[in-house]
């Protein structure tokens, strides 16, 4: 069987997407090694979540070199069919446990950043109800029918599918929903109240909502789902689904890799300056805060270290400066 119908175009927008997210993992890997040297457990899931996308994206394109994407019904080889559907059936699973994964990664980076306790609390109820939802809607999917082979091979005499699933996906895709807008939203509360540049508050926080866009992308996933119960394929929840991930991933990983940028706008600065016959201006006393904890190299750290700063730490809240607090994800 070759592809037909919805299936290459379906396949081909999903390695695109794949291509760009990958293009944002080696961008975070890079940034979080050697530019910050502050890598941690929400760069791994983050990676993880990456791996599911690229798993989903191959078990999709297997799936329509045996004619997924085309009317279930102008397929004659059953073998293809019992094969397109059990490696889609497949790669769905991958979508709905990726989809919670690159939130958790989300939810991890920010743990990294607030300090509050009723803070840490509700991203941990977010992130909780969001895995726990994903892993029942597997559970569900897979148990559907009875034997679980019938889901895929209808061949089997005597099987039978009783439990509709289109209920817990539709309140998957709710809570997937939600937890974007309030990762988006929720930066705002904790940094708001830091002691920096509020044009830098305000853009820091911009950086870190892009999730909005995911949520858009699962809302219209959302609007997809009720066409579960239709006997042939869904290919657009298909593709929205893998476009839902990777939008995740490429929002989350535009804030994470700022460090990087900043680096080489500085670099590029440095060389205009140095090549146009400017004197070189001496460095700055106030070390470049990003993202990761660290001043970027080459920062003057006298200013932490003078009296005048140890008194303005007693006089902040906690006795914690905005660099302090942003170095907890180290």
């Amino acid at each position: 069987m070759t592809f037909g119908g919805d299936g290459p175009w379906a396949v081909s927008v999903m390695w695109i997407v794949t291509a760009l997210t990958f293009v944002f993992v080696l961008l975070r890997i890079y940034t979080r090694t050697y530019v910050v040297e502050s890598y941690g457990l929400d760069d791994h899931v983050y990676n993880l979540a990456f791996v599911l996308l690229l798993c989903y994206t191959i078990m999709t394109t297997i799936a329509a070199q045996h004619g997924f994407g085309q009317n279930m019904f102008d397929i004659a080889d059953v073998e293809d069919l019992v094969k397109a559907i059990l490696f889609e059936a497949i790669g769905q699973t991958f979508a709905v446990v990726g989809m919670a994964v690159a939130k958790w990664s989300l939810g991890l980076f920010l743990l990294r950043l607030v300090t509050q306790t009723w803070h840490k609390v509700v991203i941990w109820i977010t992130m909780g109800s969001l895995m726990a939802a994903s892993i029942s809607v597997c559970f569900v999917f897979w148990l559907q029918c009875s034997p679980p082979a019938y889901l895929y091979d209808r061949r089997i005499p005597g099987g039978y599918c009783y439990v509709n699933t289109t209920p817990v996906s539709f309140t998957l895709c709710i809570l997937c929903v939600f937890a974007d807008f309030f990762f988006a939203i929720f930066p705002w509360a904790f940094l708001w109240n830091l002691q920096m540049n509020q044009r830098k508050k305000i853009v820091i926080a911009a950086s870190m909502s892009l999730g909005l866009i995911a949520g858009a992308c699962g809302i219209k996933r959302t609007i997809e789902v009720p066409k579960l119960s239709s006997e042939n394929y869904t290919v657009p929840l298909i593709v929205w689904s893998a476009a839902e991930i990777a939008i995740t991933m490429i929002c989350i990983g535009v804030p994470v890799i700022r460090p990087l940028y900043k680096d080489f706008i500085n670099k590029l600065s440095r060389a205009t300056r140095s090549t146009s016959g400017y004197k070189k201006q001496a460095p700055s006393r106030y070390g470049l805060k990003t993202f990761g904890g660290s001043t970027m190299p080459g920062a003057s750290r006298r200013e932490e270290n003078s009296e005048a700063a140890k008194k303005r730490l007693e006089e902040m809240p906690n006795n914690r400066s905005d660099e302090e607090i942003l170095r907890e994800y180290r």
